[in-house]
């Protein structure tokens, strides 16, 4: 089938297309589509005389076609597993009596035999400035689990039932790798930081998902498909794949509901499943294992990732760091000789250094970091830590609407170096390639909140962060475009309108490169495309 696409602005990302960071925006003005692959680009004649007589024609009325955007860095499951639960973010809900009151109710649709469940809060944002506990929880839910995710997913809260059921008792030590909040006679107070709380968000998500049929599993990933085609996303990280989730993926990919490539991050513990499985690879366009994830420390937002001096605000210390530098290091040196891509999730300036050291042991000479190992997040990537970084070559998959969700707790838990958390423009002056990407759940998965924070820098208190690591709008849109595919070693099938690659596009009611940087989420996505097919549509009608 051909497909002609004209009275359009096409945003192709294509090199030499313009010049400078707005390399590949000089507009074309039609694109034909054959097979599922862009087959020409140019202007109405041109593409014209390459389609065949019969070529279907779709006229977009001066709507805007952008290459499919790419999120780096994405825990589709969770997007889908998590759509179930409670929303208690904020401003939805600003206060813990609504977060009671969202639990309550859920607890009246929480099948028997499941934990009820809420997500998406940030205590800081909470007008009592504090976590929920056990007893706010128990006060609504008593007689049966119930967990409360934070918005970062580095911490939760559990009820007492929730407690007991985790094996969590007063008097016992902080467990490895994480740590219990206390009250002020040292009892468990019900919040839960890092390891712990990984580990029950992945046995609850495994005991879920194996309760499921092929069906439902299928329809988790159905759902964050859905939600994330809306937003104009054909290609995903998959931030934490495991057995379950990947069995959910090709589920959904092979009943055809897979709506973005899975790019997929297996958990380093999952690895020797992986190889012993013989799913390592390339499942099919739309599904492929071929990275490995690591978590080096916390997060900024739980105020868990591993720094070097002391956070002002609670839960204080230092934050907490996984591996020291020598495990690490055979971590690393293990994936790389066994030829996977390494994704280290680093946050705070000690787990970066940490990182760079391992990845200084595999990277010492020519050609420059081959297999594209990766730092997730990068926040306190602060200048010196930028110098080894760039010397190394190192990919950073970021999240540029951290910014303005997220940015005011990150002001107050970095009062000295909040202008150099996440200094995209001197990344790039650095030489570093930049994905963008969404964290989601953890935020939004809009991508052009991202576009839009990636110029404006600003907090939702009005803060910038940052005065000079702004980006243009071009370079911007390269951070979920360009940079994003090379970040996934997929720049040859993606990331820009150009002939031979998969026809994967969306269609925009403006153009974020001429939009007021303010108003660019408030564009319509019309449609999301596919290989060719729309994946979603909204106002625009494709020919069948």
């Amino acid at each position: 089938m051909e497909l002609i696409i004209e009275d359009a602005t096409i945003v192709t990302m294509a090199p030499g297309t313009g010049t400078g960071t707005g390399a590949g925006t000089a507009p074309a003005e039609s694109m034909l589509v054959r097979d599922g692959l862009v087959a020409a680009v140019g202007t109405t004649a041109q593409v014209r005389s390459a389609a065949s007589a019969n070529a279907a024609v779709l006229r977009l009325d001066g709507a805007t076609v952008i290459p499919g955007l790419i999120d780096a860095h994405c825990h589709v499951c969770d997007v889908g597993y998590l759509a179930a639960a409670a929303d208690c973010s904020q401003p939805t809900a600003p206060d813990i009596p609504a977060i009671q009151a969202r639990l309550r109710d859920q607890a009246t649709r929480t099948p028997a035999g499941s934990w009820v469940a809420g997500a998406g809060y940030v205590e800081y944002k909470l007008r009592e400035d504090r976590h929920p506990t056990r007893a706010d929880l128990d006060a609504v839910v008593p007689d049966r689990p119930a967990v409360l995710y934070h918005t970062s997913l580095h911490a939760c809260v559990l009820n007492s039932a929730a407690l007991r059921a985790a094996g969590f008792a007063d008097g016992q030590p902080d467990p490895p790798g994480g740590a219990f909040g206390r009250d002020d006679q040292g009892r468990l107070d019900g919040v839960v930081f890092e390891g712990p709380m990984f580990a029950l968000l992945e046995r609850n998500l495994h005991h879920d998902l194996g309760e499921m049929g092929a069906a439902q599993r299928a329809r988790v990933v159905r759902t964050a498909g859905e939600r994330l085609a809306a937003l104009g996303v054909t290609a995903v990280g998959e931030a934490d794949l495991r057995r379950d989730s990947y069995t959910a993926f090709a589920e959904a990919d092979a009943d055809g509901h897979l709506y973005q490539r899975i790019y997929g991050l297996v958990v380093h513990d999952e690895v020797d499943w992986l190889l012993a499985s013989g799913l390592r690879g390339r499942r099919s366009d739309r599904l492929a294992a071929e990275a490995v994830k690591i978590w080096a420390d916390g997060g900024m937002s739980s105020r868990t990732a591993a720094i070097s001096g002391q956070y002002p605000v609670p839960p204080y210390g230092s934050g907490i760091l996984y591996f020291d530098r020598d495990e690490l290091t055979r971590m690393v040196r293990r994936f790389d000789a066994e030829g996977f891509q390494v994704c280290v999730h680093a946050q705070g300036d000690r787990a970066i250094g940490t990182v760079l050291d391992a990845y200084a042991t595999i990277l010492a000479g020519p050609p420059a970091n081959p297999r594209r190992h990766r730092i997730e997040h990068g926040g306190a990537l602060y200048p010196g830590l930028l110098a080894r970084a760039a010397a190394l070559n190192v990919v950073v998959a970021t999240q540029p609407g951290f910014l303005s969700v997220l940015g005011d707790g990150f002001a107050a838990a970095f009062p000295d170096t909040h202008d150099q958390l996440y200094a995209i423009g001197s990344w790039r002056r650095a030489g570093l390639t930049v994905a963008g990407s969404s964290d989601a759940p953890v935020i939004s998965p809009d991508p052009l909140l991202g576009l839009r924070d990636a110029v404006l820098r600003r907090t939702a208190g009005g803060r910038v962060l940052g005065p000079g690591e702004e980006v243009t709008a071009a370079a911007a849109l390269a951070l979920y475009t360009t940079e994003a595919a090379y970040a996934m070693h997929r720049e040859t099938e993606l990331g820009t309108l150009e002939p031979g690659k998969h026809a994967d596009f969306v269609v925009l009611d403006g153009n974020p490169l001429a939009t007021e940087p303010d108003r660019i989420t408030d564009l319509d996505v019309l449609a999301t495309v596919l290989d060719g097919a729309p994946v979603h549509q909204n106002g625009v009608t494709f020919p069948s």
